[in-house]
């Protein structure tokens, strides 16, 4: 965003909005696009900037970030072929159901896009 020029509320609404029917979409972020009309530059720009200025919003809010330890059950089952099996049940119920190898930046952003806000994801249902 150029300097001196002050934020669209409007426009970031809106992009909010695309947001969130994408992730409820259950389908690709390519195919949401083109069918929406939307250039899918657009909606990574826009996605990471609502990112960043939610993080910007949180950091403003709450200066002093302590870390959180979250519960754990561990479930032994026996290993498919693929590997194990990583089930992420987020608070609001959202949930990441992971087998085998898993790339961690493709996580990170996943998890970021399902922290971004409610009904971003959709509804969470089991693995």
């Amino acid at each position: 965003m150029a300097k001196g020029k002050g934020v669209d509320r409007r426009k970031e609404e809106r992009w909010r909005r695309v947001v969130r029917q994408q992730g409820r979409s259950g389908g690709s972020i390519r195919a949401f696009c083109r069918t929406k009309g939307i250039k899918e530059s657009a909606f990574y720009f826009w996605r990471r900037e609502l990112l960043r200025r939610d993080g910007r919003r949180k950091r403003r809010e709450a200066p002093s970030v302590e870390a959180r330890f979250l519960p754990v059950t561990v479930v032994p089952e026996e290993a498919g072929p693929e590997g194990g099996r990583i089930e992420i049940v987020l608070s609001g119920g959202p949930r990441v159901c992971l087998t085998g190898p898993v790339d961690r930046r493709a996580l990170a952003e996943v998890l970021a896009v399902l922290s971004v806000g409610p009904g971003v994801a959709g509804e969470g249902r089991g693995c």
